[in-house]
C-alpha cells in the first residue's frame, strides 16, 4: 500500500484528489493539509511514500517546504502555474499536473510512481547498521521492531538485537515505507512480520508492542486499506 499526503491551500483542489483516488487501487491518503508549516510537522515524524504537493501557497511555497524535508517522498505538484514546472524537477518531482487535470492524466502520474516504487524495492533487501565499531548487513524482513532507547536504536531482529546511536528519523531514511511503520513514539514495525493486533498492542514473535493513541489510527487505516 502506497501511503499519500495531499498539501492544498484550496479546499477544492484536495477534494479532486480524493474523488480521482477513490478509482485507484493500492493508494491511502491518510492526511491532508491547507498549508507547509503543519505539513512538515507530520512529514517530520511520519514515513510517507508520496506527496501531491501544491506550489503556491501563503506564508511558506510547496518548493520552500520541500527545502526544509530532510527525508523526501515522491513528489508529484498539482499547480495552476505551469511556469514553476522547472524548478520542481530539481526536486526530482515525479510529475506535475497543471489544474485543473483529468483522471486519466492523473492516472499516468500515479503509474509513474508505482514503477519507481517498485524499481527502488526490488534493488535492496537490505542495509547496513553501525553497531559499536562494526557495521552489519541487515536484512529487512530479518527485522521484527526498532526501539528508541535514549539515544539509541536497538533493532530487533529474529537473530539477535543490534544497538546503534542514530535517530529514528535517520533509521526511518533507510527503511522501504511499504513494510515498516511508526506505531508508537518508541517503537517502529515491520508489518510482514506481525502476527496480530489486539487491545492497543501488536504481537511479533513473542513480543508485545504498544500502540500509542497519537499513532493508533495512522496504523490501523494503513493495515486496514
Amino acid at each position: 500500500m502506497i501511503r499519500a499526503v495531499a498539501i492544498d491551500d484550496e479546499p477544492k483542489a484536495i477534494k479532486v484528489i480524493e474523488h480521482h483516488l477513490l478509482k485507484i487501487k493500492n493508494i491511502d491518503l491518510i492526511a491532508h493539509f491547507n498549508n507547509a508549516e503543519n505539513a512538515l510537522i507530520f512529514l517530520k515524524q511520519n514515513p510517507i511514500d508520496l506527496i501531491f504537493l501544491d506550489i503556491n501557497m501563503p506564508n511558506k511555497s510547496g518548493l520552500e517546504m520541500l527545502k526544509e524535508l530532510k527525508l523526501k517522498p515522491h513528489v508529484i505538484f498539482t499547480t495552476a502555474y505551469a511556469e514553476f514546472a522547472l524548478e520542481s524537477y530539481n526536486h526530482d518531482a515525479i510529475d506535475y499536473l497543471l489544474k485543473p487535470f483529468e483522471f486519466e492524466r492523473f492516472l499516468i502520474a500515479i503509474q509513474k510512481v508505482k514503477r519507481r516504487i517498485n524499481s527502488q524495492n526490488n534493488l535492496n533487501t537490505y542495509f547496513f547498521l553501525k553497531d559499536g565499531f562494526k557495521n552489519f548487513k541487515i536484512e529487512y524482513d530479518s527485522i521484527l521492531f526498532i526501539k528508541g532507547s535514549g539515544n539509541y536504536l536497538d533493532v530487533v531482529t529474529k537473530e539477535k538485537i543490534y544497538s546503534s546511536r542514530m535517530t529514528f528519523l535517520e533509521i526511518i531514511e533507510k527503511l522501504p515505507s511499504t513494510q515498516f511503520i511508526r506505531i508508537h513514539q518508541s517503537y517502529i514495525i515491520n508489518i510482514k512480520n506481525t502476527s496480530k493486533i489486539e487491545n492497543n498492542q501488536v504481537s511479533i514473535e513473542s513480543y508485545k508492542i504498544p500502540i500509542s493513541g497519537n499513532y493508533k489510527d495512522l496504523f490501523l487505516n494503513c493495515i486496514n486499506n
